[in-house]
């Protein structure tokens, strides 16, 4: 039944994500088109008068569209459902040109998920639409792989940016991090391709968007969306800690909303593999969801991503980060007292578990297997 379910999700994912792109134009010329979809079974949010994507490349838009006889469209549909539906399978592998940085073949070689054999794939092999989001080092885009009509997002960075920058390393990292990734929490890497100015990322495209966006659009949410919201990232971050990974920069911009609230962890930028026992020296992260322990510039462990999801959960529930101030160092001197308080409406049970995430002394937080058993999680999880 569980199956059952997983396949009804993505199969209504697949149609309503073409709806975006296939409008009533059939050239899919690069001109707006207009089409809504309205996401099934979202209980929480809701559609937001979805665009269609605004489609920049003409130049091959006509190949998407050959064929459009019953045959073939059954044919791609059940190529959409199996690049979409491989839960076992490896996102991404390499070969021997793995050159990502400086001079270097003008395309290095990507595999998508699926039984579909390596391809080595050009930026003309995807029609580009509506922009998702921009981050220090690229822009991300929805977009769709012409030849086989799959949906996805592609991250594309300039090559002299991440030189200029020296994240070369950390660059390197968030490939090598997120291909190995299999989590329903955690959005996927597919592969990644080159030319002599930029870098692609090939990932998995999240209808709804960010947290961030949608929880300041919305509002606060109730215990029951919250709680639920909780219950997952704490899943994924356990998984991150079991493969001995920090990702260091947990916040709402980094959560992604998929159909039914499913919630999905990106952006592994700042995320490092830490072995057992070690301790990180580096400062990073975002001021609000620091950890007193980056702020005080001692060593840290996976502990700072379990105050980063108290800092969420409180920010689910309020609205707002509950240390947050005008100015930089007025944040600081909060977080480093623990100056926490709730406002009236806030729950007993969601006051614990916050205050049981947000502890001065690291060693003093909650387990993430004790979040899953919380009182208020347990509390509200009938009604998820």
């Amino acid at each position: 039944m569980v199956i059952k379910d997983k396949r009804q999700s993505l199969q209504q994912r697949n149609m309503l994500l073409n709806m975006r792109l296939n409008s009533s134009n059939p050239n899919l010329s690069n001109h707006s088109t207009a089409a809504t979809a309205v996401a099934g079974n979202n209980k929480i949010l809701k559609n937001n008068n979805t665009s269609a994507l605004n489609i920049m490349s003409n130049a091959t838009s006509s190949s998407a569209n050959n064929g459009s006889g019953i045959n073939k469209k059954n044919e791609l549909k059940n190529k959409l459902w199996r690049m979409s539906f491989s839960p076992k399978s490896k996102p991404m592998t390499s070969t021997k040109n793995t050159t990502l940085i400086g001079a270097g073949s003008k395309r290095s070689p990507v595999a998508f998920v699926g039984s579909y054999p390596m391809k080595d794939l050009k930026f003309c092999d995807f029609e580009i639409g509506k922009k998702l989001g921009k981050g220090k080092f690229g822009k991300v885009y929805c977009c769709r792989h012409i030849k086989t009509g799959f949906i996805c997002a592609i991250k594309i960075m300039d090559k002299s940016e991440i030189l200029t920058y020296n994240v070369t390393k950390q660059f390197r990292n968030e490939i090598e991090i997120q291909s190995n990734l299999n989590h329903e929490n955690l959005t996927k890497l597919y592969g990644f391709f080159h030319d002599s100015k930029r870098v692609y990322l090939i990932m998995e495209y999240i209808y709804n968007g960010e947290l961030y966006s949608i929880l300041k659009k919305n509002g606060p949410f109730n215990d029951i969306v919250a709680s639920n919201f909780v219950f997952q990232l704490t899943n994924a971050i356990r998984y991150l800690h079991k493969k001995r990974i920090i990702h260091r920069d947990l916040k709402p911009e980094n959560i992604l909303i998929d159909f039914n609230n499913v919630i999905k962890i990106t952006d592994f930028g700042w995320s490092v593999y830490n072995e057992a026992g070690n301790k990180r020296k580096t400062l990073c992260g975002t001021i609000d969801y620091l950890s007193p322990e980056l702020i005080n510039s001692k060593e840290y462990d996976g502990l700072i991503d379990v105050w980063a999801l108290g800092i969420i959960a409180y920010e689910l529930i309020v609205g707002t980060p509950p240390f947050e101030e005008d100015t930089k160092e007025l944040t600081y001197k909060r977080i480093k007292n623990c100056d926490l308080n709730f406002p009236a409406h806030v729950s007993q049970d969601a006051k614990n578990l916050i205050s049981s995430l947000l502890k001065l002394n690291p060693s003093e937080r909650i387990t993430l297997t004790d979040v899953l058993k919380h009182p208020w999680i347990n509390k509200n999880k009938p009604f998820w």
